[in-house]
């Protein structure tokens, strides 16, 4: 019994990573998720879109701030240097 859910298990993991091959998506992530749903999991990779290398390294920088919210060098040196008086304040007002 076991041995034909293991030969189930490697079939559907084997067609779901030759589906997320073709899709541009992790091969061993889907065979390990075919393997273990059947069915279910070929049924999902199936209905996916393919991803393109553009969408493929934005998943992977999505860590990362947007143009947008990055400060530029002056900017960052002004807060910077305001932290720092603050603190300095900060410290000769506690001891003193």
């Amino acid at each position: 019994m076991l041995l034909i859910i293991g030969f189930v298990g490697v079939i559907f993991g084997g067609a779901c990573a030759i589906v997320a091959s073709n899709k541009g998506r992790d091969v061993l992530g889907w065979f390990v998720l075919g393997f273990l749903f059947n069915l279910i999991a070929l049924i999902v990779i199936a209905a996916l879109t393919p991803l393109d290398k553009a969408q493929a390294a934005e998943g992977a920088s999505d860590k990362r701030l947007p143009d947008e919210e990055v400060m530029g060098k002056d900017e960052l040196r002004k807060k910077a240097a305001a932290l720092a008086a603050s603190l300095a304040q900060s410290r000769e007002k506690m001891n003193g």
